[in-house]
C-alpha cells in the first residue's frame, strides 16, 4: 500500500500477513524502517522494499518498537543485505542485542532518531514489554505506537514476560499529553485524524482494569 495522503508524504506501509507487525518505511534514499515484521515466507521484506524502490544501500536505519518476534525478526533478513543502525530501547536489548552486534544503537526516553521527514522522539512506553517505545514527530503530530496503543480504544497485552498493566496505564496517560493527529500502530489500520481521542479512550479503558 502506498502513501496514504499528502500529509503522510514520505511514509509507506507494508501490511503484515498473519502474525506479523505492520512495517513502515520512512523516506527512500536514506530509508528508516519502523518495525520489520516476522520475516517468514509470507513476509519476505526485500521484495516489498524493492517494490518501493528501496535497495539495500538505501536502508540506513531500523527502529524496533519492542523486541517481540513479530516486530523484530524481519530485521535479520534486512541485515543479510544491508548495514543499517538498529535502534532498540535498552530494556529490550537483553532479548536480542547480541544478534545485532555493531549495528545496535541503544536508545532511551527522549532520544531523537533522524529521518528524511524529520526527527522522531523516543517515548518510553513500558507495559507491553519493559522496553517498549513509541516514536513521535511533533511537527507533523505523528505517533508510531507499536503495540502500546491501538485504534478504537485498544491497547497492548501486558501479560507477557515483562508486561505490566500498571506500567501500560502510566504509558497511555503519558501519551495522552502529546498532541497526536496521526497514529501508526504496530497492527491494524492507521488513524489519520484525531488520533489523540483514540489514545485517551485507550487510557480510560486500561484504567478500568486496575
Amino acid at each position: 500500500m502506498g502513501e496514504y495522503s499528502e500529509r503522510l508524504k514520505g511514509i509507506h506501509l507494508i501490511i503484515g500477513e498473519g502474525l506479523c507487525s505492520n512495517i513502515y518505511v520512512v523516506g527512500k534514499d536514506e530509508a528508516v524502517i519502523f518495525d520489520t515484521g516476522v520475516g517468514n515466507y509470507a513476509n519476505p521484506v526485500w521484495p516489498q522494499l524493492e517494490e518501493l524502490g528501496v535497495t539495500p544501500n538505501m536502508v540506513k536505519g531500523i527502529v524496533l518498537t519492542h523486541a517481540h518476534h513479530d516486530h523484530a525478526m524481519g530485521a535479520f533478513i534486512i541485515l543479510e543485505r544491508a548495514d543499517p543502525k538498529v535502534f532498540v530501547h535498552k530494556l529490550d536489548t537483553k532479548y536480542i542485542a547480541s544478534r545485532f552486534g555493531q549495528n545496535l544503537v541503544i536508545v532511551e526516553d527522549g532520544d531523537l532518531i533522524e529521518t528524511e521527514i524529520g526527527p522522531f522522539e523516543v517515548i518510553w512506553t513500558p507495559g507491553h514489554t519493559e522496553g517498549s517505545v513509541c516514536l513521535y514527530n511533533e511537527d507533523r503530530k505523528i505517533l508510531f505506537s507499536g503495540d502500546t496503543v491501538f485504534p478504537e480504544g485498544s491497547f497492548g497485552r501486558c501479560d507477557g514476560e515483562s508486561g505490566s498493566l500498571k506500567a501500560i496505564i502510566n504509558s497511555l496517560r503519558k501519551l495522552t499529553e502529546l498532541e497526536v493527529d496521526i497514529m501508526l500502530p504496530g497492527h491494524g489500520t492507521p488513524v489519520l485524524e484525531n488520533a489523540g481521542e483514540h489514545i485517551k479512550q485507550s487510557h480510560l479503558n486500561a484504567s478500568r482494569y486496575s
